[in-house]
């Protein structure tokens, strides 16, 4: 029986090579670049202000003073600096005169810095005499409000690395940049096939002894989480031909998962329908807890994973094998699920020898943030996913985790419960 980390290696070892495609930035919310981005120009383009107010020298200003009933919305008079004002600059309009000594340009932001300014003040510290006036009331240190030529992103410079995720923010760079289309990586079917007797869809009524198909439901969701293409390849009851049909539909996609008939006493169907399918499997079972009967092999050139069909070992399982091999599938340069560490609420205890996930839920605390099992921890239960931030991760080896002790938790769904902002 492999560890986690000797089953996990088996697995990234068969990822195939990224297949690339190339699409539109508006279409690549959530996917994984496949090249590097460079900016063809510098960001920003020219120097601009970064501030509505007025371009100036900050020579000329070396006698105006802020005062008190300026800042309480008063029309001072007799303090500041009068300036003549040689034009007004608008975002998208180009500069016509320089600034030279007792002159300015009214500005807005972002628009391009006439020739000579040294500074920008902001409208708040000025007042209009007219329209061909203005009086300051600040002084100015050299550069002040000002955004540099290429100072956000030098021109030829890589802006985003190929292996990230793709982000709004990430996309609204590839589009400051000019780009209208990236490459990314091929995002892959995943078939999904669901096995037993005692299985039927939801929205069918139960005969006895059955229950209702949650783990294809819930195993598509995740999928789609991590970027690839659910394919509902059906259920497959404890029959030979069925499962074997089911498996030759599965195939179809990039990457083959079964869920329920693989643990001791009840995959006498599943194996003999892999056997025909002409399977070469790696390995049956992991050390861990909850997932121990897992599999992953290779059927029919594809890479397969056989999942436990308790809802819990279902979803772990997937979360440490097929989710990076998915990330990984699409050229993510960090596959793994985000781990941050808290402190343990409460007292746990483990039997030794396999690697064990708790579900645990995530709050905020005045001395950071503190990890609390969501209850009983039966790989049945599924409530227990339901209310989990995280998966606490504890080593084969470890029996017992004292309240208080430094723990490290998977993140599932991004950051802990936070009580909300006090300023």
């Amino acid at each position: 029986m492999l560890s986690v980390t000797e089953a996990l290696n088996h697995c990234l070892s068969s990822v195939p090579e990224v297949q690339l495609e190339t699409i539109r930035i508006e279409d690549a919310d959530g996917r994984i670049l496949a090249e590097d981005v460079c900016a063809p120009t510098p960001l920003p383009p020219w120097d601009n202000s970064a501030m509505d107010g007025y371009a100036v020298l900050d020579t000329d200003l070396g006698t105006a003073t802020d005062t008190d009933c300026f800042s309480q919305g008063e029309n001072p008079q007799g303090d500041g600096v009068v300036l003549r004002v040689l034009e007004t600059i608008a975002a998208g309009s180009v500069p016509t005169e320089a600034i030279t000594t007792g002159t300015c340009a009214r500005i807005m932001t972002g628009a391009p810095l006439p020739e000579g300014a040294t500074a920008v003040i902001m409208r708040e510290e000025t007042s209009d005499l007219d329209d061909n006036r203005v009086r300051i009331h600040a002084g100015a240190r050299p550069g002040q409000h000002i955004r540099r030529r290429g100072e956000e992103v030098p021109q030829g410079s890589v802006v985003l690395r190929r292996g990230i995720e793709l982000s709004a923010p990430a996309i609204g760079l590839c589009a400051a940049v000019g780009r209208q289309t990236v490459k990314v990586g091929r995002r892959p079917t995943v078939g999904i096939v669901s096995t037993g007797d005692e299985i039927v869809p939801p929205g069918q009524p139960l005969g006895p002894g059955q229950i209702h198909s949650s783990n294809t439901h819930a195993l598509s969701a995740w999928v789609r989480s991590c970027g690839a293409i659910p394919v509902d390849c059906g259920i497959a009851p404890d029959d030979l031909t069925a499962t074997r049909a089911a498996f030759q539909r599965a195939i179809a996609c990039d990457v083959v998962m079964s869920t329920g008939g693989v643990s001791v006493g009840d995959f006498d169907v599943v194996r003999q329908a892999l056997i025909e399918e002409g399977a070469q499997m790696g390995f049956w079972k992991v050390r861990m807890k909850p997932g121990k009967p897992l599999a992953f092999g290779i059927i029919g050139g594809r890479p397969a994973f056989g999942l436990p069909g308790n809802p819990v070992s279902c979803q772990v399982g997937f979360l440490q094998f097929v989710r990076p091999f998915l990330r990984q599938f699409m050229g993510a340069s960090e596959p793994f699920l985000p781990i941050i560490y808290a402190t343990a609420s409460e007292d746990i205890r483990k039997r030794g020898g396999r690697a064990e996930f708790v579900r645990v839920r995530l709050d905020w605390a005045e001395d950071g943030v503190r990890a609390t099992t969501t209850g009983s921890q039966s790989s049945g239960q599924q409530t227990s996913m339901v209310h989990a931030d995280g998966l606490m991760l504890l080593a084969p080896e470890q029996r017992e985790v004292p309240a208080g002790s430094r723990v490290a938790v998977q993140q599932l769904h991004g950051g802990a419960q936070h009580p909300g902002y006090t300023w």
